[in-house]
């Protein structure tokens, strides 16, 4: 039987596994001393004063915003091509998501988007840097309200030498199960606000003596200790990724049915996905012939994008559009072979 390529793979090895029983061994399996650890190794690596574990991604952002005061009545901009998480954590504020499409080359959402459609009732506004393409947070600050990074697919990435996560009001990351580290689940949120991490500590703390909701968002130690490891591979996990990219760029830099990831100036993207642009509308029957090879190219978002979830028409986000019609992501992830990667570009050489 012909070996599958998944489209992405977490990379699990002896040392975690060691972490994870030395853990066990302990009999202490909830929030404790590997998740503190946790924090303050990731807040080391990012350059910031706080970092506070969580159960997720997505309640690190539905915590980052209440944090910032987010809650009924108040708007939200976020980026229309990028995962639903974003559009559940805000409903879950019981605020008002406003979608802004975002560019055809990083896609990232669109600062002057973003300025246009600010009203006297935004609150924050969500930049997601997608796929480990960093997006200048500077271009943002213009609109006047507090920023959240979404890191969720670009830890590591930088923008002029300094780490995505460092650059705004605070900052969320994710640890699911195919992001470039992972705890399985698990997410962080990262500031540099004395005041907004003893705010995020209230929203946290089950036990305190303020009358306010709670949200047991908690990461176990068992996470935390394979976050422990991960975040010491990290560096080793980006150069894998930067080495499958160069292999595919190499392969694919002089044909023309494509068009390669682009990089922004002072930027390092750290190829949470591998986007390829087809010229040409046929991205259904590429995805057909590749995956009856065995190859795994997908669509970086599926099955919708935040428009059609809130029943808004397509028009209003001519990229976003483009974007779905022509843009595959091809398999990259640490644990590829340099075999399995040569597959990959044949596989896509014969589907274009």
């Amino acid at each position: 039987m012909r070996e599958r390529i998944e489209n992405s793979s977490s990379f699990i090895g002896v040392k975690e596994r060691k972490a994870l029983n030395a853990v066990l061994k302990s009999n202490f399996l909830a929030e404790g001393p590997q998740t503190e650890k946790f924090e303050r190794e990731f807040a080391e690596y990012i350059g910031c004063r706080f970092a506070i574990a969580v159960s997720s991604g997505t309640t690190a952002l539905h915590c980052a915003l209440i944090a910032l005061g987010v809650g009924v009545g108040d708007e939200v901009l976020a980026p229309n091509y990028t995962c639903r998480s974003i559009l559940n954590a805000v409903q879950y504020a019981n605020a008002k998501p406003v979608l802004c499409d975002v560019d055809k080359r990083t896609f990232n959402i669109l600062p002057q988007e973003a300025c246009k459609k600010k009203t006297s009732r935004t609150k924050a506004v969500i930049i997601a840097h997608m796929f480990g393409c960093p997006a200048s947070v500077k271009e943002f600050r213009k609109i006047g309200v507090p920023i959240i990074e979404d890191c969720a697919q670009s830890i590591g990435a930088e923008y002029n030498g300094k780490l995505a996560g460092s650059f705004a009001d605070m900052a969320i990351f994710s640890f699911e199960g195919t992001k470039t580290i992972t705890t399985g689940e698990g997410g962080m949120v990262t500031t540099n606000s004395a005041r907004l991490k003893k705010r995020f500590d209230a929203i946290k703390e089950p036990y305190g003596k303020d009358f306010m909701p709670k949200y047991t968002y908690r990461m176990s130690d068992l996470q935390a200790a394979v976050g422990c490891v991960q975040i010491k591979r990290l560096p080793e996990f980006i150069r894998r990724r930067e080495q499958i990219a160069r292999q595919y760029m190499n392969a694919f830099g002089n044909d023309e049915r494509v068009q390669l990831p682009f990089i922004p100036k002072g930027a390092r993207h750290t190829f949470h996905r591998f986007i390829l642009t087809l010229k040409e509308p046929n991205l259904d029957q590429c995805l057909r012939k590749c995956q009856k090879k065995g190859v795994m190219v997908k669509r970086a978002i599926k099955p919708y994008v935040l428009n059609q979830y809130l029943n808004i028409s397509d028009r209003a986000f001519p990229n976003t559009q483009y974007i779905m019609k022509h843009c595959a992501s091809v398999p990259i992830y640490p644990a590829l072979k340099n075999q399995d990667v040569k597959k990959v570009i044949d596989a896509l050489k014969g589907a274009l």
